[in-house]
């Protein structure tokens, strides 16, 4: 997973969620930063017109700091051209690779730059990878720093487990064709794993990928806007995106977790457009896997009704609460999930990890998750055993206790209800910012 935060794209609370809202439509016609096409920002009760044009990738100013009000949009704005940096990865890349003088090839870990033997004086002091091996290179995020900057770009990478999974869930769907978006990881070890009977492409805003794929398998690329930044890897992606009858494609997708949904169904939805424009295929969306915590569930149906929430808990090897080991980990595991419009009795959850099948909902659960006669499902979200509320009618979680105030359960007794109702989604309307008891839909 990649991290690519932007102040404006990415949220902490729902309630921001709900007053700053995105114009992601025509973003080609945005005004350009150098990490692509901008996104529109506007409060809800302002509108558009006075709203402001932000970089789509990073939320810190010292990280990208244009930032265009809508009134003082002018020609300036939308002619600037800035500097492609490609070609000069590229010939990073290709003085890497030929090996007509020098074969040796290392790596500073410092710099973040590939080297030859004779590059190496200026970096012995630094944090130097000599002679790497054949499948170091195979896979760079075997021995590249994950990027840690938390408001540009912080990687985490899925474990063992999680890409065995994956692996399992495309042969079972017959998937010869799979484009990895901001997931290098998954990239990295289908190209070793699967190569004799799929074919992986990876889009990526991280740069240090060009020096270890060429433009058959690597796009330099923003996921919050659909832009990439080289040309000639946009022609190389089409010559992938374009299918044989016999051939199935699948989207996969790990965002960032703080951004907004909207971008990344907007870029989801280009891609399927242009995928059925390209192999003169009807509208259909494309088999889509997304990485995201469970929490997220309401934003990404608010968006997309079509993807529903896999019970596998996935973990990654590099982050202290998100992992199944360490001494911060979860007691109620990884909230991360696996959302798709796959249909879900497709997937066949690992038993030994502990899941199981539920023959009443026709598809694998966790262990935890125990069907409920009353909703008719396994309603668990979160990783805890829930229990049907009578008063509410539906399954909550273990510690919730029910307010007669508010009508509904809630996480703890004592809570301020004109508060907690305002951040609550009404069960009659889904709307977000009051209960059922003061819903304009409500029968009197």
């Amino acid at each position: 997973m990649t991290f690519c935060a932007q102040h404006f794209v990415f949220v902490e609370t729902s309630e921001q969620s709900d007053k700053l809202l995105i114009k992601c439509e025509d973003e080609t016609r945005h005004p350009h930063c150098p990490h692509g096409p901008t996104l529109l920002f506007y409060m809800k009760d302002k509108g558009p017109e006075e709203g402001f044009y932000a970089c789509a990738a990073y939320r810190d100013r010292k990280l990208c700091n244009y930032l265009v009000p809508v009134k003082d949009l002018n020609s300036k704005h939308l002619n600037r051209i800035y500097y492609n940096l490609g070609r000069e990865y590229r010939a990073i890349r290709e003085k890497f690779w030929d090996e007509t003088y020098e074969k040796e090839k290392h790596y500073c870990l410092t710099c973040n730059v590939p080297l030859k033997e004779s590059d190496l004086q200026p970096h012995t002091e630094h944090n130097l990878l000599r002679s790497l091996s054949e499948n170091s290179l195979k896979d760079p995020t075997s021995f590249l720093l994950p990027i840690d900057n938390a408001k540009g770009n912080a990687q985490y990478y899925f474990d063992l487990k999680a890409l065995k999974f994956f692996e399992n869930c495309l042969r079972k769907l017959e998937i010869s064709k799979i484009l990895c978006i901001g997931a290098p990881r998954l990239h990295g070890y289908l190209r070793n794993h699967c190569k004799d009977w799929l074919h992986s492409f990876l889009l990526d805003l991280d740069h240090r990928f060009h020096y270890f794929y060429d433009d058959e398998e690597f796009a330099w690329y923003n996921m919050c806007n659909n832009f990439f930044f080289d040309e000639c890897q946009r022609r190389k992606f089409i010559r992938f995106f374009k299918i044989k009858s016999s051939q199935r494609l699948l989207l996969f997708t790990d965002p960032p977790f703080g951004c907004r949904t909207e971008p990344i169904i907007n870029t989801l939805r280009g891609l399927s457009k242009l995928f059925n424009e390209i192999n003169l295929l009807p509208h259909q969306p494309l088999p889509t896997f997304w990485i995201f915590p469970y929490f997220s569930e309401q934003y990404i149906q608010a968006e997309c009704s079509a993807f529903e929430m896999c019970d596998y808990k996935i973990n990654y090897i590099n982050h202290l609460s998100y992992t199944d080991n360490g001494h911060k980990f979860r007691k109620l595991g990884s909230p991360v999930r696996l959302f798709t419009n796959v249909p879900l009795e497709m997937l066949k959850l690992p038993v030994r990890e502990g899941y199981k099948y539920c023959a009443r909902c026709e598809r694998y659960t966790a262990l935890e998750n125990h069907h409920c006669n009353k909703c008719n499902k396994c309603p668990s979200k979160n990783g805890a055993t829930y229990r049907h509320c009578l008063n509410c009618g539906i399954c909550v979680k273990p510690y919730y206790v029910h307010c007669v105030n508010c009508q509904r359960c809630t996480q703890k007794e004592g809570h301020n209800c004109a508060e907690y109702q305002t951040k609550q989604t009404c069960r009659t309307c889904n709307k977000q910012g009051h209960t059922e008891l003061k819903c304009s839909l409500r029968k009197v």
